[in-house]
């Protein structure tokens, strides 16, 4: 491989398949932050609604990829993809519809809470998809490029979203969210997916099939390192990204304007980030580059600690985005050349579930933890946490420097 001409954006976008469903993926998830965005809005200004109703939409939106994750890849494993992506795009179709005429908190929440059970399904079988539409050696611009579209969609979404509800009110952004999945499901739908039958073998239990995936995971040294590393990311972003509102009032002393400043720059870093991985990254084994990241994360987290200026605070966001795209786009990669493509769909989905309940640890214990020991002794904590990850990961890496990038690995 150390001889091939590097893989570039425009090679995998070449891929009309690959193409449509990247498209498909962009309309869709810009869809998705209108209607998140257009839900806050409507329960905290329209309904006038408490802090515990406004986070309520959180919980209903984040819960259920913890609860139904594992059983969804099981299914997923044993589903053809594309009809379970296109079923999980018109079933939330159906549910943004319904989200326009719900009257009550209650049906608002079991309506998101739908809307996320649906995704825990369709994002799976995306993670199935990608490596049947592009070439294993295309795979980590393949994911880079995914991650790009989920950090811009993040950027572009709110921006859009406010000016849709100022203009035309809530129930328009759940309409338009509702013609994203159409539109996503009708592009998919154009897909030819060839996936390998799992042929004649006894039908088992799903719990049966998510232990024998969990066992899978447990004896794969380097699939365990990418879910403990992405972990430790999540759960240092979830309590970035919950202080960092009071990080700016109290310790860099700046105003309101300022306080969403961090996080726009960890999105963009991130974006730039994936564009680095995917051009730069191809020959560096999936196990270092992540364990680089991680340890650049906690650069990130303790510049941020350091400051006591904006300025060197937002120096130290881009630091933190660029590193978490070396994080999170060859973890993903990494599990999908190394598992087993009838066993991805049980894989993916643990570490998604493994990393929502870092996700939601991180947020439900910021403020805790911070009333403990303060907020910049508690980014010390964290930034030291990701060295020691990050550098004992990339110890055990060395040792694993023979194996061709993306092989499977057994120290």
């Amino acid at each position: 491989m150390g001889d091939a001409p590097a893989v570039t954006f425009t090679q995998v976008l070449r891929h009309g398949a690959f193409r449509r469903l990247w498209i498909a993926q962009l309309v869709s998830q810009l869809g998705d932050w209108l209607a998140l965005l257009a839900l806050f809005s409507l329960v905290a200004f329209r309904r006038r609604g408490s802090p515990a109703a406004v986070s309520g939409i959180f919980v209903a939106f984040i819960l259920p990829f913890a609860l139904l994750g594992p059983a969804a890849g099981v299914l997923v494993d044993r589903w053809r993809p594309r009809t379970t992506m296109i079923g999980s795009d018109l079933v939330r179709a159906a549910l943004a519809v319904l989200l326009a005429v719900a009257a009550t908190l209650p049906q608002l929440y079991l309506l998101v809470f739908g809307l996320s059970a649906a995704s825990a399904f369709f994002n799976p079988a995306q993670t199935v998809a990608i490596p049947l539409l592009v070439g294993r050696e295309e795979l980590l611009v393949a994911n880079a490029l995914g991650s790009q579209t989920m950090h811009l969609t993040k950027v572009v979404g709110p921006a859009m979203a406010g000016v849709l509800v100022a203009a035309l009110g809530e129930k328009a952004c759940f309409f338009v969210d509702a013609a994203t999945f159409v539109f996503s499901a009708a592009m998919i739908s154009t897909l030819t997916i060839h996936r390998e039958e799992r042929g004649a073998a006894p039908a088992r239990s799903v719990l049966a099939e998510l232990a024998q995936g969990l066992r899978f995971v447990a004896g794969h040294a380097a699939i365990v390192f990418v879910i403990v590393t992405t972990v430790a990311a999540i759960l240092a972003a979830g309590l970035f990204d919950a202080l960092i509102a009071i990080y700016v009032r109290d310790v860099l002393t700046a105003g309101s304007r300022a306080f969403g400043l961090p996080v726009s720059i960890v999105g963009a870093g991130t974006i730039a980030g994936a564009y680095l991985v995917g051009r730069f990254g191809q020959e560096v084994p999936r196990v270092r580059l992540v364990a680089l990241g991680i340890v650049g994360c906690g650069i990130g987290i303790l510049g941020i600690a350091v400051s006591a200026r904006l300025e060197a605070a937002l120096a130290a966001s881009l630091v933190l985005g660029l590193a978490a795209a070396a994080v999170f786009v060859p973890s993903q990669t990494l599990l999908q050349e190394d598992t087993p493509p009838a066993m991805l769909g049980r894989v993916s989905a643990t570490f998604t579930t493994t990393i929502t309940v870092a996700q939601l640890v991180g947020i439900l214990s910021a403020g805790r933890l911070a009333g403990w020991v303060g907020i910049r002794n508690l980014y010390y904590g964290v930034a030291a946490a990701l060295f020691a990850v990050g550098l004992a990961g990339y110890a055990v890496a060395r040792g694993w420097a023979g194996r061709e990038v993306g092989a499977e690995t057994t120290p």
